[in-house]
């Protein structure tokens, strides 16, 4: 899931931008230099340091600051701004660790990978299966898409991932997000703070902090971990993990523009292609592109019921998963409309998914430009590509 709010942003006239050709990723060498905004926030004046980030709404800025958040500001609210060539830089590796222990205190503490680093209040074992987890998605990643010349760039930055010893933690943390949408949601990405924010489905520290009042020891890691994927929840746990960690890496690659506009047909149905849980491996998975059991067994139930989305519908419009009447439709068809392109058009499917880097952030592209985008790259006949599509996935075992 992606934590997105769709709005439009601006950038005033005259600013020098410092972006990639494109539109890839924020460019932030030394050559950008370092913005200061005085905005008043309900009567208080405060200065805000970052580098402001092109945008396409007349009357709200876009600041990324060091540590890599992206903050919306209204433009009325901006007292004055100054410029100077400083130098951007993001937030070392140690900065952004201090930063997390002061916003979380003492119940959380740091794991730290080759890319990321884990701030969690579960027991160790688990944040360091979640770790492991992410890296091996890490490297799978860039060799699926280094095969296919998806022209990524290399994560220069640790991400930062929030793991959650259950559920009543990860609602205290993300109701601000979330809202009381938090109840149902285990798991998400925000592109705004840049992090993964989770719980445990399994509830292992809870279980271990039993069995430790009770007299037995919890194990070995392997033991531990063990419990995690035996458990009912593995598989959704697994796919939680993995889909988000896809969420992040495409945001931080390259491949997708914070904040931007995508489809999410095209996002949600691309984490899920990457999600697939193997609960028969150590670490709960292992490749890109299995066939999702789980999302497959739902579309046939839309397709023997007469319940599936109108192919259009999906692809010019977000709205269905919106609707708590469409949304678990919307993912399973989404799912299977990625799999069933990345399969038999993936030259096509490279050039759709690159086409997504030049959009503005948060600008709002119309229904009908959606419909032609798509159109543009795989063609106009959409009644003959969905024939085409609903026999292919009969077969698909």
């Amino acid at each position: 899931m992606l934590g997105r709010n769709i709005q439009r942003f601006y950038v005033a006239s005259g600013l020098a931008l410092c972006v990639l050709a494109m539109g890839l990723f924020f460019d932030l060498s030394s050559a950008c230099g370092v913005d200061r905004l005085k905005v008043d926030v309900q009567g208080e004046t405060r200065t805000l340091r970052g580098r402001l980030i092109t945008s396409g709404d007349p009357n709200t800025l876009l600041l990324l600051h060091e540590d890599n958040r992206l903050q919306k500001i209204s433009g009325s609210d901006v007292l004055g701004r100054e410029s100077d060539e400083s130098g951007f830089e993001f937030d070392s590796r140690d900065k952004v660790i201090k930063s997390l222990r002061n916003e979380f205190g003492s119940d959380f503490n740091m794991h730290q990978t080759a890319h990321y680093i884990i701030c969690f209040n579960t027991v160790p074992e688990y944040a360091k299966w979640v770790g492991a987890l992410l890296e091996r998605l890490h490297r799978a990643y860039y060799a699926y898409w280094g095969k296919r010349r998806g022209d990524l760039q290399a994560v220069s930055k640790p991400l930062v991932v929030v793991v959650h010893k259950n559920q009543i933690s990860f609602k205290k943390h993300v109701e601000g997000d979330l809202g009381a949408s938090s109840e149902f949601i285990p798991g998400y990405y925000s592109q705004e703070s840049n992090r993964i924010n989770l719980y445990d489905l399994s509830r292992l520290t809870e279980r271990q902090e039993k069995m430790i009042s009770q007299g037995s020891r919890p194990g070995s890691p392997a033991q531990q971990i063990g419990r995690v994927l035996d458990h009912p929840t593995a598989e959704r746990n697994v796919a939680t993990i993995v889909h988000e960690g896809t969420h992040q890496l495409c945001f931080n690659s390259g491949m997708i523009r914070r904040l931007s506009y995508t489809s999410l047909w095209l996002s949600e149905g691309m984490a899920i292609y990457f999600e697939t849980p193997d609960l028969n491996h150590a670490t709960g998975w292992t490749a890109v592109g299995r066939v999702n059991q789980y999302n497959l067994r739902y579309f046939r139930y839309l397709v023997q019921n007469g319940q599936l989305l109108e192919l259009k519908a999906l692809l010019s419009s977000d709205e269905v998963f919106r609707s708590s009447e469409t949304v678990r439709a919307a993912y399973a068809q989404s799912w299977a409309l990625n799999y069933f392109l990345q399969k038999t058009r993936p030259e096509q499917y490279r050039s759709f998914v690159k086409m997504q880097r030049l959009h503005v952030p948060l600008s709002e592209v119309s229904e009908d430009h959606r419909l032609s985008m798509f159109i543009s790259v795989f063609g106009s006949g959409l009644s003959q590509l969905e024939d085409e599509f609903l026999n292919y996935m009969k077969q698909l075992r």
